[in-house]
Parts: C-alpha cells; structure tokens; sequence
C-alpha cells in the first residue's frame, strides 16, 4: 500500500474512534517501526494545521493511539448500553432498521468494548420483535421532520384503524413518540381546531408538499411540550380537568402519566387529585388501572367511563 493512501487510512480508522496499537499496525501494514512513527507524525502536522482542537494521544496501558475529538466527552460503554436498551425496548423499528441502528450506535464504541456490549444485548438481538406493521419509517419520518422545519404545508394518504383510505391537507409541527408508535402531529388544514390530530406515522401511504403553511397562528405558536403532560396514547380531543381518587400503591404511575396534576387531600390509602387530560385517552388508560383509579369528575367522564367499563364487563358476562 502506498504510504498516503495508508496514512489516509490510518487517518479514518481514528476518526471512527479506533485505538491503532503499534504492533498490530506494523504487523497488519507490513512496514517498519520507523515508518509507522513518521506515519504518527504525519497525522499529528495534519491535525495541527486542520483540526485545531483534535490531538492524538498515546496511551501507555494498551500501546495505543487515539483521537481525542475536540475536548469533546467520548461515550462510554455504559451509555451506549443503556441507549441501545431502550432501543430495542421501544420496539419502534422494522428489523432491518433496528439492526442497522443498533450496528451504528456499536460503532461509537473502541472494538472492545463493541465485543463486551454485544454480549450484554446478544439476547435480545436475536429475539427482537418489530412491530406488527413491518414498516421502514426513518425515511417517512426525515421527509415530514423537512417539511416541520420549512413550516410547508402537506397532504397525507392515510390509513385508518378501520382500513378506511383517507387523505387529508395537514400543517405539521412535530414527530413523537408513545407506546411503540411514531406519529404525526399536525393541524387540519381550514379547520379551526384548538388542538391538532395524530396520525400514526406507519399508516401514512404518502406525502406530497403543498408548499409554504403561511402565517396560521394555530401553527406558528404551537409548541407540543405545552400539551405533552395532557396527552394520553396519542388522542386529543377535549381538554378536561379531572378529578380522581387513586390507591397509593397507584400514585406514582399516575403522576408519571400525567404530571399535569394537583393533590387535594390525601387520606391513609388514598390520594384525591386533580389532573389536566384529554378525555378520550384518559379513559382509555384509566380503564387499564382497574379499582386504583377512579373518575370522580367531571360527571360527564364519570358517566363515559362506566359506560366504557360497561361494554367491557358485557364482553365477559356473555
């Protein structure tokens, strides 16, 4: 190998946070211990004239140099292990993407540590499950996030629940993500809508771009994180404010669900609280607590939600 094309080499295996041990590099490049330090040279002149805050480094442990990017705090295996554990918790992904992920967040680490952190996961790699949909959605979801950042209007071909094709002229303000589902929130165009709908981003056929959204102040001033706390499995709806009595052995799954709350009294096995939701979502996690949360009011929630555990028990008692 030519000694640039070898230093250049060299050069991109330490911009992919490789250690390059002499010995092995010497051994791998068949060349000498002279020409490898002229090879170390060569890369620090370059480092100094193009990449002022960059410096390679020896470490004297493990004969090893490495590029120290810019002060910059390097991962550690610990932190690539724990965001690759809620990756693949999330269950967000077709296989294909969250293999390829999975590989590239590997990458941040030195080769050894990527052999140690494989063992930790090597379980759930193999049994990973991807959603039921199958899509690939990264593609989908970089095209809508352009369209967020340019504020253009688009129109959706859209799938729903019931398999009914629909499509609707959206403004879309941003891409979430809750219980292993991205979706779209957007306002409905010409509609006047005090909060925008979700769509599920793997029901989504199509996107075509309608150009600018103009100055719509539902678009301009909405920000998602004011409506975050009240948001439910992704339903908007009307916005209520709740009153609820929970057991204790409950409340903390509560106040992390809606963070958005109030506590009025507390008694030994109880908590009276207020919280701020949307109705339909509410009701629909509300149901999953069984006797540990119910629905004082308003009234017409109350009645809602017995109606809604009314149908449930029915299903039962056939």
């Amino acid at each position: 190998m030519k000694s640039t094309l070898r230093i250049v080499h060299l050069f991109y295996r330490l911009l992919r946070r490789e250690r390059l041990n002499r010995e092995n590099v010497i051994e791998e490049y068949k060349i000498n211990s002279r020409t490898f330090d002229r090879d170390i040279n060569d890369i620090r002149n370059v480092l100094s004239e193009l990449h002022e805050q960059d410096e390679l480094i020896y470490d004297r442990n493990d004969k090893c140099y490495y590029l120290s990017r810019g002060g910059q705090q390097d991962f550690a295996g610990t932190d690539v292990m724990a965001l690759l554990k809620v990756l693949l918790g999330s269950r967000a992904f077709c296989h294909d993407e969250m293999m390829r992920m999975v590989d590239t967040i590997r990458s941040l680490l030195p080769y050894k540590n990527r052999k140690e952190l494989y063992y930790a996961i090597e379980d759930e790699l193999k049994n990973y499950i991807a959603p039921l949909h199958g899509k690939a959605i990264l593609e989908l979801q970089w095209k809508i996030n352009k369209c967020i950042i340019n504020k253009q209007k688009i129109q959706i071909a859209y799938v729903k629940a019931n398999g009914k094709r629909i499509e609707r002229d959206v403004l879309p303000v941003n891409i979430v993500f809750a219980e292993f589902y991205f979706y779209l929130v957007a306002f409905r165009d010409e509609t006047e809508y005090e909060y925008p709908a979700f769509f599920r981003l793997d029901r989504i056929e199509s996107v075509k771009v309608l150009g600018k959204a103009g100055e719509n102040p539902l678009y301009t001033s909405f920000r998602y994180s004011d409506m975050r706390s009240a948001v439910q499995f992704m339903y908007a709806g009307k916005l209520f404010e709740i009153q609820l009595r929970c057991k204790k052995s409950a409340l903390e799954a509560v106040l992390d669900r809606v963070p958005k709350h109030e506590i009025i009294q507390e008694k030994a096995d109880s908590v009276l609280l207020t919280v701020t939701a949307f109705g339909d979502g509410f009701i629909r996690w509300a149901a999953m607590q069984g006797d540990a949360v119910e629905i004082i009011g308003p009234q017409e929630l109350r009645q809602r939600m017995g109606q809604w555990l009314a149908k449930a028990a029915d299903v039962y008692m056939r």
